[in-house]
């Protein structure tokens, strides 16, 4: 192919900052158009009369792999993008009155009549992360930072391939002999949209990070971190076109010519990496035409991950909350019923409380609590009009007060329509492709197309902020590449 001399990017998420942040590094040319206002996508901030809430993304797992996208991007992550631990990390509630949270690390305390034998649970915290810790590292030092096969994984990793079969719910069966110990290490992991029976085993990873490495908030929000990440792109001479969505991706005898951009026309570039989905780039980016047969077929068939509706509440109160998330939930094998929707009356609240770890997301003396009611998966996003998510919202406040007085000042409410045609997510999937999706679902870097690349997290296994950046920059490795050959 041609010398690749100007790259265009479609969205200006972290994974597109961060493919843009290396290719101008390297002295290309790099246009970034980003449909909305503002940079980050899900990965953002939105102020409200003093409330700082966040547009997606709930925290930072993974720190080390995004510290890994800093340091390739020659940023320095501690100076630009101060982290704060989450260390009141989780509280879950069990229909028998078990109280179980999850403070610094493995301090993990269980509050119920009677007692607990709180010496067992640390033999088996102990004996899960001897078993998973190895596992968690492998991923995170190596397997995850470069792009996945499973030749490299059977190299690297071929001791732990046994420990891959089977659920969550199998694994914590086998990991802890306490029930209640069991129902709250599980619902740890309903963030994936699945219940603990079908969640692949893999996802206790989350469970694993959370002990070990632990999550954080950036000083300000998650939106603070595309806006450290955009430096490196400024920094090297990079554009970025805010209100200016992508309309098509314009391909002649084969290859990239250039890119269709709402009030800009034709913009002629050499590449174009999109980090829309990749259902999105593989049908309404490109004609039909240029759809490769291959490419088509992989959208008709990918497994969508779950759709979801917010409710963030700003109050003018403070609330006696200790954890930064928390939840009622039933038992494990019940588990499945916390995705059981009812307009009428959440059963099992959900929620998160982001002013335990960080007030200043607040005015002084208020709080933020943001709360995930189950929702129907069937409906299209299209159908999730401003009723309909009222609705769930009267249930979902309703069934906080019972728990807490809530002086509420703000509400804001995001449904799946919102995320699909405000965050550009695909039919309203959060996380894009279903954590259940077999390795073939997802879509190279490097497409069919000439001069046409891929990044953002249906590129690259597993989901949240640190592994859609370091999709951006394998992207980003995968255009060089390309461009010496």
């Amino acid at each position: 192919m041609s010398k690749i001399n100007t790259v265009a990017i479609i969205g200006g998420g972290v994974s597109g900052l961060s493919a843009g942040g290396l290719l101008s590094q390297k002295g290309m040319r790099v246009k970034l158009f980003e449909a909305n206002d503002k940079l980050g996508g899900c990965c953002a901030n939105t102020d409200i009369d003093g409330y700082t809430f966040h547009d997606g993304a709930l925290y930072l797992a993974f720190p080390g792999i995004l510290e890994h996208v800093f340091e390739r991007l020659g940023l320095d992550r501690s100076s630009l993008l101060p982290l704060r631990k989450i260390i009141a990390a989780q509280t879950t509630t069990l229909p028998d009155g078990t109280v179980l949270s999850f403070g610094n690390g493995l301090d993990v305390t269980i509050r119920r009549k009677g007692g607990a034998n709180e010496g067992q649970l640390k033999k088996e915290l102990d004996s899960m992360l001897k078993k998973w810790e190895p596992v968690r590292r492998l991923f995170a030092d190596d397997i995850l930072r470069h792009p996945f096969s499973w030749s490299q994984l059977i190299a690297k990793g071929w001791r732990h391939l046994p420990k891959f079969r089977g659920s969550v719910a199998s694994e914590i069966n086998n990991l802890f002999s306490d029930g209640a110990v069991r129902s709250a290490m599980s619902g740890v992991m309903l963030f994936s949209g699945m219940p603990p029976q079908k969640t692949p085993v893999l996802s206790i990873l989350g469970l694993v990070a959370m002990l070990t490495e632990g999550f954080y908030l950036p000083e300000g929000g998650m939106g603070k971190i595309p806006e450290a990440l955009s430096r490196a792109l400024i920094n090297n001479g990079g554009e970025i076109f805010l209100n200016s969505k992508a309309d098509k991706i314009i391909i002649r005898n084969g290859r990239v010519h250039g890119l269709k951009v709402d009030g800009q026309g034709l913009v002629e570039v050499d590449a174009v990496i999109s980090t829309a989905s990749g259902m999105t780039t593989f049908s309404s980016l490109l004609n039909d035409e240029d759809i490769p047969n291959s490419m088509r077929r992989k959208v008709q068939s990918a497994p969508l991950s779950h759709k979801a509706l917010v409710i963030q509440l700003g109050l003018s109160n403070l609330v006696d909350v200790r954890s930064h998330s928390n939840s009622i939930l039933p038992m494990m094998d019940d588990q499945y019923k916390v995705f059981m929707p009812d307009e009428d009356d959440v059963k099992w609240p959900v929620y998160t409380m982001p002013t335990v770890t960080m007030p200043e997301l607040a005015p002084h003396g208020g709080s933020i609590i943001e709360v995930f009611p189950p929702i129907q998966q069937n409906m299209p996003a299209d159908d999730w009009d401003t009723q309909k998510k009222e609705r769930m919202a009267i249930s979902a406040v309703k069934a906080l007060s019972r728990i807490h007085d809530l002086d509420i000042a703000v509400k804001r409410v995001i449904g799946p329509k919102d995320f699909q045609d405000r965050m550009h997510l695909y039919k309203g999937a959060v996380y894009g492709l279903s954590p259940t999706a077999d390795l073939r679902a997802y879509f190279p870097h490097c497409s069919p197309i000439s001069g046409l690349f891929q990044a953002g997290q249906t590129t690259y296994p597993g989901y949240g902020v640190s592994s859609a950046a370091m999709s951006g920059i394998l992207a980003a490795e995968t255009v060089m590449r390309t461009e010496k050959m």
